[in-house]
């Protein structure tokens, strides 16, 4: 190997780990790990207060028991019969959660199905963004659920704020 392509292969390497570096600050890093993070793995009694995005109410309240494991999987249970009003039903929020150090804050994705008489009706996105208490025992934030018909158009948005309590 001559100068030449030495020095253009060192140039072309500090380059690529300098953009790569200046690349890093525009993006907030999220984890699942380390000990800030996992402090929120656990079960968790949930109750958010929610209305249709923008309107003056009112408020519904909407009840679950969620569970954030290890690793950054979070699954809740809604807390009422399977087989709600007017032959309405669903299944249990599947999802993921990741914390961010710069902002001290945990990001909360789910999705569920929903049935009416067993027929299909549509799919929940639910987004939470949470705060941890001192203590480590409760979570809360607002939250933000889109509720999506089978071809994809929107029926739903709802907003409002959300609490769970450790168990």
């Amino acid at each position: 190997m001559n100068t030449k392509t030495a020095l253009a292969i060192t140039v072309l390497a500090m380059s690529m780990v300098a953009g790569a570096t200046g690349a890093q600050g525009t993006v907030d890093p999220q984890t699942t790990s380390g000990w800030f993070a996992s402090r929120i793995v656990g079960a968790y009694q949930s109750q958010a207060m929610v209305r249709v995005c923008g309107s003056p109410g009112p408020d519904t309240p909407a009840l679950n028991t969620i569970i954030f494991n290890e690793g950054g999987t979070v699954v809740a249970t809604p807390r009422f019969p399977p087989q709600g009003a007017d032959g309405y039903s669903r299944t249990n929020d599947l999802g993921t959660w990741s914390y961010n150090p710069r902002t001290n804050r945990y990001s909360v994705s789910l999705h569920f199905y929903g049935f009416v008489d067993g027929q299909f009706q549509g799919t929940t996105h639910v987004e939470r963004d949470l705060r941890m208490s001192a203590d480590g025992n409760s979570v809360s934030g607002p939250v933000h659920t889109t509720t999506y018909a089978p071809d994809g158009s929107v029926i739903l948005e709802q907003c409002g704020t959300a609490t769970s309590k450790r168990l």
